[in-house]
């Protein structure tokens, strides 16, 4: 089962013994960064409980892929199956997706009244919360009520980079599944087999990606030297001091203060994720942004806050 989604072998074992034996669980939370399956595996879980032909249910192979059920859920067009996401808010609220910030109350409403009606055509309801950590307080204490009450052939699939702000009365009524990240090894290989990308290229884009398929994906075909994210560089590779003074070089001579403002716009987004971490390199760009519109050298300021960066990963790996 699940032979479309990429690593994650263990969530893969847990969710298929489950097929197997019956014992499924009437909700669950699937957690971890963008780009490692969380969708992909909630989507095939749906696929698996609803084909139409049981003998593949019993076996390795999940679904046929073939029947009117697995095509719907490829389509996205299957009435059991239901997105509870900021795309169907935005829908519902006649509004553009781009205004969405939280799950809302209404939203969750929404749902409930579709998890009381009865099943259309397929074996089982499964309704995907995304992003489930973006709920807010009201959304999240409506949607226990349901969770307390769960109905038979529902399934509810939370799915959140993190459960932080997840109330815990929610937390201990879903069964907790962490994705973790993929392999190197794993993205390299997919990037060759399904982006026509060449070995060493694949095996870059991978030590860039940071597990994420996601991030690989917006990676390929893009040109290295200009494009690759100088932030991701260093928090995914180890610099000699030759490599950090060749680098202040042709940093210096492309604009130092353009390349600082772009890392110190891609490490907030990582702040607002992993603040404790990322802090101390935020506050090494910012000063280094201060001394460029004072007019320091340019390749001085970057010499050494390229060595810092180097030195801050390597002695606690704070990037």
């Amino acid at each position: 089962m699940f032979e479309s989604i990429l690593g994650q072998k263990k969530i893969k074992k847990i969710i298929s013994n489950q097929v197997k034996s019956g014992k499924i669980a009437h909700a669950y939370i699937f957690v971890g960064q963008d780009g490692v399956g969380k969708r992909l595996t909630a989507v095939e879980f749906a696929k698996i409980l609803n084909c139409n032909v049981d003998d593949f249910i019993k076996t390795d192979a999940g679904t046929c892929g073939k029947c009117i059920s697995c095509k719907k859920i490829e389509k996205n067009i299957h009435p059991d199956l239901h997105f509870i996401d900021f795309a169907r808010q935005a829908e519902l609220e006649e509004e553009c997706l781009e205004k969405q910030r939280t799950l809302k109350i209404e939203t969750i409403r929404y749902m409930q009244k579709e998890v009381a009606t009865k099943i259309h055509e397929g074996k089982w309801k499964i309704f995907i919360i995304e992003p489930a950590e973006r709920m807010n307080a009201a959304a999240a204490n409506s949607l226990l009520k349901t969770l307390e009450e769960p109905p038979e052939n529902t399934i509810i699939i939370l799915i959140a980079k993190h459960k932080e702000t997840i109330p815990q009365t929610i937390l201990s009524r879903v069964q907790t599944l962490f994705f973790q990240p993929l392999g190197q090894n794993e993205i390299s290989s997919w990037l060759m087999l399904n982006c026509s990308v060449d070995a060493a290229k694949a095996r870059d884009i991978a030590e860039l990606s940071e597990g994420s398929l996601e991030n690989a994906k917006k990676l390929v075909g893009k040109n290295e030297k200009e494009e690759f994210s100088l932030w991701l560089k260093f928090k995914t590779r180890n610099f000699y001091i030759s490599d950090i003074l060749e680098l202040s070089k042709n940093i210096a001579a492309a604009g130092a203060l353009e390349c600082v403002d772009a890392m110190i716009a891609e490490a907030k987004k990582d702040f607002r994720m992993y603040p404790q971490r990322t802090a101390p390199a935020l506050d090494l760009l910012s000063a280094s942004r201060v001394l460029l519109l004072k007019n320091v050298n340019a390749m001085t300021v970057l010499d050494n806050l390229f060595f810092d960066l180097s030195d801050l990963k390597k002695m606690s790996g704070l990037l």
